[in-house]
């Protein structure tokens, strides 16, 4: 028979369990309204991608760190093989996708994560127009560059930052010289299938 203090952390750690399984539950409604779909990529606990076909996924990390930052990468045209900083070689495509999501502990820390990502882009490219831009209902600074480093492949890009409530995003698209690709209008079509979990 149970004494009332087993019976008591019984209970306790039954209500823990409740609670943390109801903030797990997976999104069931984007923050338009719209349902949430299953088989859209799913990147930290509140976005989900409907990427073009034309993308294909190369990575899509967890967390990167304890502090809620996950990324996720995708590629596009044709590819070829490159030997990166590391020594590692790697699929190298005509133009590649990356996303960067911070899950932060408030609204402010969200925003100064963006402002540290855009300052961060503007110190390291050839930043040539800035501009804003609203990709389903999600308002974005976007900007588009020269790749200035001596160590990258690319040649320029575009990139857009946001927020969203408590999350920071941060999507750049790079491609190498002489790629036809329209940048800004295939960054533009990847954000419109990029969906904020309601809530």
């Amino acid at each position: 028979m149970l004494t009332n203090k087993k019976h008591n952390i019984i209970i306790l750690i039954l209500c823990l369990l409740s609670f943390m399984a109801g903030c797990s539950s997976p999104p069931t409604e984007t923050m338009n309204g719209q349902e949430w779909q299953e088989d859209w990529i799913k990147i930290g606990t509140g976005i989900g991608v409907d990427a073009s076909e034309s993308l294909v996924l190369l990575d899509n990390k967890e967390a990167l760190a304890a502090d809620g930052l996950y990324y996720a990468a995708w590629g596009t045209g044709s590819s070829s093989p490159y030997e990166n900083s590391e020594g590692d070689t790697v699929d190298l495509y005509d133009a590649q996708l990356y996303l960067l999501v911070n899950e932060a502990d408030t609204e402010d820390n969200a925003e100064k994560n963006c402002q540290t990502w855009l300052a961060s882009a503007e110190d390291n490219y050839e930043v040539l127009t800035k501009d804003t831009i609203t990709c389903n209902g999600q308002p974005y600074t976007i900007i588009t560059y020269n790749c200035i480093g001596e160590d990258t492949p690319y040649d320029h890009g575009v990139s857009a930052l946001g927020v969203c409530g408590e999350t920071a995003v941060c999507a750049e698209l790079t491609c190498v010289k002489g790629c036809s690709e329209d940048l800004t209008q295939l960054l533009t079509e990847f954000l419109n299938g990029c969906h904020y979990r309601a809530g």
